[in-house]
């Protein structure tokens, strides 16, 4: 062990890094406030402490777990929409619930009850998807349901985009969306993995190619336009653009 830096060799190279930034097992259980042997019986950093660990060193978490590159974006992702969600609540006082109307209430003239947070969300996401695709908010709530087949037409495009970030960002109940905008959960449901295939290409391709509805396609890549967009509606929630 030189510099109180131990290097056994059944140590994974992320745990490595670990040790070397924190100067040693003992100075890495010290900041982590843990006993220094369960740093010492460690092969890897364990899950649950990759994010303290990166904290405590500098590093970043995929320096720590690049195996587990996929669920630490997640997490990162869900940390990002929490905050900003939280945020957005705070700031526009979103507390307590409020009456709604939508085409699903003719059986219901007084309308159906929804939080909020949840109706603030919604608007917000029609106003960012207006907003990104040139329509008025007016345009995009009264975009015609439609039925199967054909294009669909700009304002019906802006809604089901507004529908997904609503649900993939704003974590609103996809039951909640389809009743304020009086369609199906089906529908909504579709519309949010439409999106999330957009965004994240088509990750499990073999040779370039995925089998989809029985038929070969050619493979598509993720869209760093729907990741960047996706930043700045959370921005705009945290109040930060």
């Amino acid at each position: 062990m030189a510099g109180g830096l131990d290097t056994i060799g059944n140590r994974e190279p992320g745990l490595m890094r670990a040790l070397k930034a924190a100067r040693g097992v003992r100075a890495l259980a010290r900041k982590l406030s843990i006993a220094p042997q369960s740093v010492s019986g460690w092969p890897r950093v364990p899950r649950d402490r990759v994010f303290e660990v990166a904290r405590v060193t500098g590093l970043a978490p995929v320096e720590i777990r690049p195996d587990l590159a996929d669920w630490l974006k997640a997490e990162q992702e869900r940390g990002w929409m929490e905050r900003a969600r939280a945020k957005f609540a705070i700031r526009n006082d979103l507390v307590g619930r409020a009456t709604v109307k939508s085409a699903r209430d003719v059986d219901r003239p007084d309308g159906r009850t929804m939080d909020l947070l949840d109706l603030g969300l919604i608007t917000a996401a029609v106003r960012f998807a207006a907003g990104e695709r040139g329509l008025t908010l007016g345009m995009v709530m009264n975009a015609p349901r439609g039925g199967a087949g054909g294009a669909p037409t700009p304002a019906q495009s802006a809604r089901s985009y507004a529908m997904s970030l609503a649900v993939v960002v704003g974590r609103v109940n996809a039951e909640t969306v389809a009743g304020l905008f009086g369609l199906t959960r089906q529908a909504v449901d579709n519309a949010a993995e439409r999106y999330l295939r957009a965004r994240e290409g088509d990750e499990d391709a073999e040779d370039g190619k995925v089998i989809e509805r029985g038929r070969e396609r050619r493979a598509k890549a993720a869209d760093p336009a729907l990741w960047a967009a996706e930043r700045r509606f959370i921005a705009q929630l945290a109040g930060e653009a």
